[in-house]
């Protein structure tokens, strides 16, 4: 077996949990040569996701007005309130980008299986771990799913209790405690939840490896860069491919941007609502152990959800910025290369970011302002409920 071979099945093994998630959600882009029937599913599901996610939303912003005096119940709605909007504004940017989406995916595949193995072997080295936290992610927000649709029908069925509460909350209007109103509601809030899991998991995984792999773009053009000698017969030559390299980088940067940017402004702010709720959840719930144990899991799926998206922009900052000091290093004294490679640094002074619909760029720096802002706001619910 050959060595690219090799290296399109190790890609396709790679990619597949975050892609079989992103095709349950009707995110992942269609191939060109799809048929009619193909699409039209695809447009049929889209559609149904569309219906779950809108009545979630009205259903859960109506249960938080239900409850607003009680302060509990009014976070607890908030908090699954909050998730079933970002999927709201997820289906809407996925759906609009669908061209954009296609090309990053086809991009991805193609560095993947054409490139030689010392540029896979870099690849590699920025993305693997990036492949592995999205599997683990993935993991994460299963298990919370599943903590969320059990727990409400364990707590009446196992542990005699007389409550009965959706596991994704909602207010429809109509006395949802009675049978078979219940079981209705409750299997249409499961399949509403589930949806809005698998929304979550595979927006965030594929964001993550689709950055990190435009990070990867850069290192790669980096480590030729700081290999090249001016000392080569062809190196004016060699100069001019890795122009269009780095071009063809910024190009994917830009496309992951104009994908992004809407819904990092959304996730960023999202986010800080969700890490507040979750966390004022967990100390308002300390005697009841199940809902305790859901919460506990929700934090952690928010918290390391928001770190995907900060540490993958950074490392897109970090690689993209640096490529002015790789050209630096090159052998550049006395080359006849020296005014493209001069180019190349001063645009290399702006580094390709993925923004917050332009207010401010996704970084490690915004992932600790976030947590702040959070805490500030749970700092405040908790002595309100003090009060």
């Amino acid at each position: 077996m050959s060595d690219q071979q090799f290296s399109g099945k190790e890609y396709d093994e790679l990619i597949k949990p975050i892609m079989i998630t992103a095709k349950i959600i009707s995110i992942w882009p269609l191939e060109e040569d799809s048929g009619k029937g193909t699409i039209l599913f695809r447009r049929f599901h889209l559609f149904c996701m569309f219906f779950l996610a809108v009545v979630m939303s009205i259903a859960v912003t109506a249960d938080v007005v239900h409850n607003i005096d009680d302060l509990n119940e009014a976070t607890e709605c908030a908090l699954i309130c909050t998730a079933f909007y970002l999927c709201v504004v997820r289906l809407l940017v996925y759906s609009l980008h669908q061209k954009d989406m296609f090309y990053v995916v086809k991009t991805m595949k193609e560095d993947w299986i054409l490139s030689s193995h010392e540029d896979r072997t870099i690849l590699a080295k920025k993305t693997m771990f990036a492949f592995r936290l999205a599997k683990y992610f993935i993991s994460t927000v299963a298990m919370t799913i599943v903590l969320f649709m059990c727990i409400p029908f364990l707590e009446i069925y196992a542990f005699g209790s007389n409550e009965r509460v959706l596991p994704f909350r909602g207010y429809f209007f109509v006395n949802h405690t009675i049978s078979p109103v219940f079981e209705c509601l409750y299997f249409f809030n499961v399949t509403a939840g589930g949806f809005g899991g698998s929304m979550i998991a595979g927006a965030t995984s594929f964001n993550l490896v689709v950055i990190m792999h435009g990070s990867g773009k850069f290192a790669v053009l980096r480590k030729r860069l700081e290999a090249l000698s001016g000392e080569d017969p062809n190196s004016t030559a060699i100069m001019s491919n890795y122009v269009i390299r780095h071009q063809k980088a910024i190009e994917y940067a830009d496309a992951l941007e104009r994908i992004i940017n809407v819904l990092a402004l959304g996730q960023f702010i999202i986010s800080t609502g969700l890490i507040c709720f979750a966390g004022f959840q967990i100390t308002s719930m300390m005697k009841d152990k199940g809902r305790l144990m859901k919460y506990s899991t929700f934090l952690n799926s928010a918290i390391l959800e928001l770190f995907m998206f900060s540490f993958s922009g950074n490392g897109l900052i970090d690689e993209s910025g640096a490529v002015g000091d790789s050209a630096y290093g090159s052998g550049w004294i006395g080359s006849r290369f020296s005014q493209s490679l001069q180019i190349m640094m001063m645009r290399a002074r702006i580094p390709s970011k993925i923004t917050a619909a332009k207010f401010y760029a996704m970084s490690l720096e915004s992932f600790s302002a976030v947590l702040s802002t959070s805490f500030s706001y749970f700092t405040v619910l908790t002595a309100t409920e003090g009060d």
